[in-house]
């Protein structure tokens, strides 16, 4: 319990607040202009200090600017590539308006006013607000702040973008157009995006990708690290989510990777950059090769990245489940993979509903439509869908045009593993 007691200023009689704060040592509270409100002020300081909810107002003296070193120190889990992007919102979207202000003076007006501010695209201005706003979580948690004034803020919606997916004709065309710029067979780059459209994987996770991660006599590949490029230099660092994942390898592609990795060093990169012979940078690689052959094929724009999506799309057409499409992309749950891709399993939700009805009239079910009321009018053809009919002749293969290649034995010494 504390105690209320006057005081005289030039403005007239003033009232301080005495408490003991939960650590022993005592604190004042002045300032208040009548006796009842410094009366109602200690009464909510004793229970909250009771309910264990108390805040010690002294601990919100610090400056944002402060608080977000405090806190991107305290942040050992973050990747390099992570902390550099973090610290680079802070020094250009956050510090500049709001860093001189203490953290128990930032309101939600003024944080919502500052986000309403923001430059860039909606997914670009919640990053930044979210930088913020886990700064501001920590600390409350730290107990420092009552709450987050810069939780749920009023942000501009992300309208989700038309995803591309290609088919496997594509594929094959943009395959053989890199192939055909300078080298691009000779340095196995044609691999390179017959790998990122039938294996989804990252381009960080395919520039790490050794000769010892593929597995060709089980048609296997393992990505074990990733490459990532950090202000201009790559490093390697582990998997996302920290998670190694096994991924299996279409036949005809093992096929192709055989003589491309045969009699190499395990520790080699199966995809490497021509001067460096190290990881193969992304940007080098659309540079010299990717965004040109995606316009000569008719795909201007296609980055290397949507061939993951193309995976997605062309193993779910296979017939691969939700679940086999996770553990191929790496997602952490199968509920993410169903919000990304929900537009290619929707579609699989018709071929259920043939299916079930092409099962359902080979069983008894069929005999309800025989008993049926033959007063009830016949559907109206042109309202009905149209049987499914498989092509008369098998298609040609798409891999037809791509260079011949020697009929590998695929053996561990074949592929210097």
């Amino acid at each position: 319990m504390g105690s209320v007691k006057p005081y005289e200023t030039a403005n007239g009689r003033r009232y301080r607040v005495q408490y003991r704060k939960p650590d022993q040592k005592n604190t004042t509270k002045r300032g208040f202009t009548t006796k009842k409100a410094a009366e109602l002020f200690l009464a909510t300081v004793d229970v909250d200090m009771s309910q264990g909810r108390y805040i010690d107002p002294s601990l919100a003296k610090v400056t944002l600017a402060q608080w977000l070193k405090t806190w991107l120190d305290a942040r050992g889990d973050l990747r390099a590539t992570t902390r550099s992007r973090v610290e680079s919102i802070i020094e250009t979207h956050i510090k500049p308006e709001l860093g001189d202000i203490k953290i128990g003076s930032l309101t939600r007006l003024r944080i919502q006013e500052w986000a309403s501010g923001l430059p860039g695209a909606p997914a670009t201005v919640r990053k930044t607000v979210n930088v913020l706003s886990g700064a501001l979580r920590f600390a409350v948690e730290d107990g420092r702040l009552a709450n987050n004034p810069a939780h749920r803020l009023r942000l501009p919606k992300v309208v989700k973008k038309v995803r591309r997916y290609l088919n496997h004709e594509q594929v094959a065309a943009l395959a053989r157009a890199v192939g055909d710029i300078s080298d691009g067979y000779q340095h196995g780059y044609h691999l390179t995006v017959l790998t990122l459209a039938y294996c989804g994987l990252r381009w960080g996770e395919l520039s790490g990708l050794r000769i010892m991660d593929l597995d060709l006599a089980q048609a296997r590949l393992t990505v074990r690290q990733t490459v990532v490029a950090d202000r201009g230099y790559q490093r390697i660092e582990p998997p996302k989510d920290y998670e190694q994942r096994t991924i299996p390898i279409p036949a005809f592609l093992c096929r192709l990777l055989a003589p491309h990795i045969a009699g190499r060093s395990p520790e080699e990169p199966v995809f490497y950059g021509i001067r460096t012979r190290s990881w193969l940078r992304n940007h080098v690689f659309r540079v010299g090769w990717f965004d040109r052959a995606a316009t000569e094929t008719g795909i201007k724009g296609l980055t290397p990245h949507e061939m993951r999506h193309t995976a997605a799309s062309l193993a779910v057409s296979a017939g691969a489940n939700v679940k086999a499409v996770q553990r191929m992309l790496g997602h952490a749950s199968a509920a993410i993979t169903l919000d990304v891709y929900s537009d290619l399993f929707d579609e699989d939700l018709d071929k259920v509903a043939v299916s079930l009805d092409q099962v359902a009239m080979k069983t008894s079910i069929a005999q309800l439509l025989a008993n049926s009321d033959p007063l009830e009018p016949e559907p109206d053809p042109a309202l009905t869908s149209a049987p499914l009919s498989l092509p008369a002749a098998v298609r040609r293969s798409p891999w037809d045009d791509l260079p011949a290649l020697p009929d590998a034995q695929i053996t561990g010494a074949s592929i210097g593993v």
